[in-house]
């Protein structure tokens, strides 16, 4: 696979776009640029960069879901089209560009703590067709992390309790807003066969998160990382003993920590995914002088790909751009939820913030 990079705002967020794999870790503005694999930027010119037609995100201002034309220099997006709720649907949480010109949304509400699964087409105008509730997608517990084989039918994606509400939580008639898991966290990893309705659970014992769900090209291989969730004295809860697994969803077991081991790092690490050959990945660690890029291969050493120094006062963005075949990945980092920030579970949350839009082409 070859990768390009490229420099971005620390504002960005990460895209699960139908046509390449963004992988986006924000930190500050330098203009540098990083690749996996060794190639340099400069090098990877094959990489083809489309301009989406469409972006699809949560209703702004009242709306379910809103179709809105890509941003021009100078003028704002035009929305083309806003879609009123599905019975009994909480807020939108996240937005999977699948194959073939799939979306898949998932939405979820805390009374009663439920995600419900829809999927639907863009007509060539932008307007939302064919909306319709994914067979067996209705999930009592909070959903992240959504991904999609080749074929389109089956769906990965990690589960939570729902955090109790506020004290200040809106009116019934206030629009619903992004729903809270609940802490400490549990990994626990779910495959929906939307064919049948069917699901099966993958889970861990004691405080751990997972996270960068991902299918191989097979169909049936599933790549996610697990991380034990430590308490810490001063900061934030720690995650490490980093991992990431392959698991022949069609076999046998039933915990997270039972599928083949292709990577392992003790801390430090920031984003780490599998590749679609489900032996090889990338990621990326931080340490206090630099950002350490690597790839792997299962059963091999970690090869460094590039270092990028730190450089006093600067903020790094770095963007790992795949130009290989398509993921239909969120691949929202260490932890589905979006609450993993450099190594940390952070005690506050906000929203996921990295799969609540999506781009069409």
């Amino acid at each position: 696979m070859e990768w390009e990079s490229e420099p971005v705002s620390w504002r960005v967020r990460r895209w699960a776009a139908p046509a390449a794999l963004a992988v986006l870790v924000a930190a500050a503005i330098v203009g540098v640029g990083a690749s996996v694999g060794g190639e340099p930027p400069r090098a990877a010119g094959r990489f083809e960069y489309r301009t989406p037609r469409f972006m699809l995100g949560p209703g702004r201002q009242g709306p379910w879901l809103e179709v809105r034309t890509t941003p021009r220099t100078g003028a704002p997006g035009r929305v083309v089209d806003a879609v009123r709720p599905p019975a009994a649907a909480g807020a939108v949480q996240e937005i999977l560009a699948g194959p073939d010109g799939e979306f898949v949304v998932a939405a979820s509400r805390s009374d009663p703590c439920e995600t419900r699964l829809f999927r639907f087409r863009l007509t060539g105008g932008g307007h939302v067709t064919g909306l319709a509730p994914v067979r067996g997608g209705t999930i009592p517990a909070l959903v992240a992390g959504l991904a999609m084989n080749r074929r389109g039918d089956r769906l990965a994606y990690a589960t939570a309790p729902c955090a109790p509400e506020p004290p200040d939580s809106p009116a019934p008639a206030d629009p619903p807003r992004a729903v809270a898991p609940a802490n400490p966290p549990r990994a626990a990893l779910t495959v929906l066969d939307t064919a049948t309705g069917n699901r099966r659970t993958w889970s861990a014992a004691g405080p751990s998160v997972v996270g960068e769900i991902v299918w191989a090209r097979d169909g049936r291989t599933l790549g996610y990382t697990i991380g034990d969730v430590v308490p810490g004295a001063v900061r934030d809860p720690a995650i490490l003993n980093v991992t990431v697994r392959a698991t022949d969803t069609r076999g046998g077991g039933s915990g997270l920590r039972e599928g083949r081991v292709l990577f392992r790092a003790q801390g430090g690490v920031s984003s780490v995914t599998m590749s679609p050959d489900a032996r090889s990945g990338y990621g990326m660690m931080r340490r206090p002088d630099a950002t350490v890029l690597f790839s792997f291969t299962e059963g091999r050493p970690m090869h460094v790909t590039r270092t990028i120094p730190q450089q006093p006062g600067a903020v790094l963005g770095v963007a790992l751009v795949s130009s290989g075949e398509p993921r239909y990945a969120c691949l929202n980092g260490l932890d589905a939820f979006g609450r993993a920030l450099d190594g940390a579970v952070l005690t506050t949350f906000s929203g996921f913030g990295h799969c609540d839009s999506a781009m069409a082409y």
